[in-house]
């Protein structure tokens, strides 16, 4: 590591370290190494940083405790909440309170107010996509047997609920699991919304179709179509295939949304050049100004 130091009128001492080979930098962020020519740079504590983008020193601006000691300070796998950040719920916007967590009458996963500038998965619609992928051909299938007017009936013969009862549990017990916790919360705070309708429905469709099923000697003789009692496996199975396809269109709408409240986010400016009161200046952020202070403003930085 090499330090050059330059001193001239009120700014003080600059430092620039070279962790490449000489003539180059390191960009604290990602590691690359950066050409002296670089545009983008920041002084940061007398110390002069250089980096590869534009993006990497927005990152470095907004919190460089955590890039100029990555030693003592492992990054988490998971962002964490910025301390006294407000969250509300899509669907009840009047659901308002400092923190992640549920809705107290919906139970959806609460969203911050305004979004941070971090490009994040959104952990709610990739649960989602999986649980509608992966039982979706279940329900093709049993939907298919119910609908086919009893093409299948020859193959199938009296087993044929038996199979509509095993293809269509993983679609209700597993992707509809869900809305059931919805559909019970929204009964526990007598707070009655869609989820109630479809967990109500879904749930009384496949227990009767299970009863059915298991025990059809408890019916009577009119509810009997041949030698079985009628199922409703498929419309239970349907309903929550396409409650989830709306939902992951909705969390994507809502993600794509929130990219481009990022997007304009992330072109203001994250720091401030203070002036103090003997004339040298320094690099705050913007939640450090407060009125009265003196900034400036170079040729071509954005005005904060």
């Amino acid at each position: 590591m090499t330090h050059e130091h330059s001193q001239g009128g009120h700014s003080g001492h600059i430092h620039r370290h070279d962790h490449a080979s000489p003539g180059q930098d390191t960009d604290p962020v990602c590691g690359m190494t950066v050409k002296p020519d670089s545009p983008y740079r920041v002084i940061h504590a007398g110390h002069e940083y250089r980096f590869c983008s534009a993006k990497c020193q927005g990152k470095f601006e907004t919190d460089p405790a955590r890039y100029l000691a990555p030693e003592t300070s492992q990054p988490s796998t998971e962002p964490a909440p910025v301390p006294g950040t407000e969250y509300t719920c899509p669907m009840h916007p009047e659901i308002r309170q400092i923190g992640p967590g549920t809705c107290p009458k919906c139970g959806m996963t609460l969203e911050p107010v305004m979004p941070g500038l971090d490009e994040e998965d959104n952990p709610e619609l990739a649960d989602l996509r999986r649980r509608f992928w992966w039982t979706l051909p279940l329900t093709v299938i049993v939907t298919a047997i119910a609908m086919s007017g009893g093409v299948f009936d020859p193959m199938l013969g009296a087993a044929r609920p038996w199979v509509e009862l095993a293809l269509a549990t993983p679609v209700v017990l597993w992707s509809g699991w869900p809305f059931f916790v919805r559909c019970a919360q929204s009964i526990g705070n007598r707070s009655p919304n869609m989820w109630t309708l479809i967990g109500l429905g879904v749930g009384a469709a496949y227990l009767y179709s299970v009863v059915a099923t298991v025990a059809p000697e408890v019916f009577p003789a009119s509810f009997r179509m041949g030698e079985h009692v009628a199922v409703y496996f498929e419309a239970a199975a349907v309903i929550i295939s396409l409650t989830l396809l709306g939902q992951v269109l909705e969390l994507k709408a809502r993600s794509e949304t929130g990219a481009a409240i990022k997007a304009l986010l992330g072109l203001a400016p994250k720091t401030a050049r203070r002036i103090r009161a003997d004339g040298t200046e320094e690099d705050i952020p913007l939640t450090h100004v407060h009125p009265g202070d003196r900034l400036r403003i170079r040729p071509g930085e954005k005005v904060p």
